[in-house]
């Protein structure tokens, strides 16, 4: 009596094999969940859960990503040990891409978010070129690494800043020159200013777990916060 069961389970995988199988020929492979990340192409439906799965496997997966990404200006970080729960064991140190540098310097980061850095960098030159004529130059940031917890409290759950795991952004230099400043120009009176920050907020929730802009509070009106925490927002 278990033969028609059976037999219904081999025709599902067969036919789930056969798909998956088509859709790994005909659909590119930034869509498909189950395809390795592949930081040099487009970004995808399934970007961020390739991201996922890339940032469970050994560390040696990612570092060696990054190591072989095209014009990524990045080298592995020192680790830092600490007294408390922050720092690091396996970082790089970021200083850019042939997309664009970071202003005032480099800036260390996890490996998922330094992969995840030099992805937006070309994403944010495309939406540069697009809305106002000219491609990225720098990032102008204030650093990943802080110990301290959510906030600035005293108590509670730990910043992913704790662990160069998050990184805050304040603005976009221009290769001619131009500083789009996320505090100035998010809700100011150039258009096209505001359509760029905001599909580089756009972006870079497709490629971090954490997103948050001048939309999500007060407290980020002058700047970007991304990361590769546990949890996900895209704001």
């Amino acid at each position: 009596m278990w033969k028609r069961p059976a037999l219904t389970f081999t025709i599902f995988f067969v036919l789930a094999g056969l798909i998956a199988l088509v859709m790994d020929r005909n659909i590119p492979p930034q869509h498909l969940p189950w395809r390795k990340l592949n930081p040099e192409a487009p970004l995808g439906f399934a970007t961020s859960s390739q991201f996922l799965r890339m940032s469970l496997a050994p560390t040696t997966v990612c570092m060696n990503m990054a190591r072989d990404a095209s014009g990524f200006n990045s080298i592995p970080a020192d680790p830092k040990e600490t007294n408390s729960v922050c720092g690091w064991k396996t970082a790089r140190v970021v200083y850019g891409s042939d997309n664009g540098t970071l202003r005032p310097g480099e800036a260390n980061m996890q490996c998922p978010l330094a992969i995840g850095t030099y992805m937006w960098l070309r994403e944010i030159s495309r939406a540069a070129q697009k809305h106002l004529g000219s491609g990225l130059k720098k990032v102008h940031h204030v650093g990943t690494y802080s110990c301290r917890r959510q906030n600035g409290n005293n108590s509670g759950q730990w910043s992913e800043h704790a662990y160069a795991n998050a990184w805050d952004i304040t603005g976009f230099e221009l290769q001619d020159g131009r500083v789009i400043s996320v505090l100035k120009d998010w809700n100011g009176k150039d258009k096209q200013r505001r359509k760029f920050l905001r599909e580089t907020r756009n972006k870079a929730c497709k490629i971090y777990r954490v997103t948050l802009s001048p939309d999500y509070n007060e407290a980020h009106r002058d700047h970007l916060h991304v990361d590769m925490g546990p949890t996900t927002a895209c704001r």
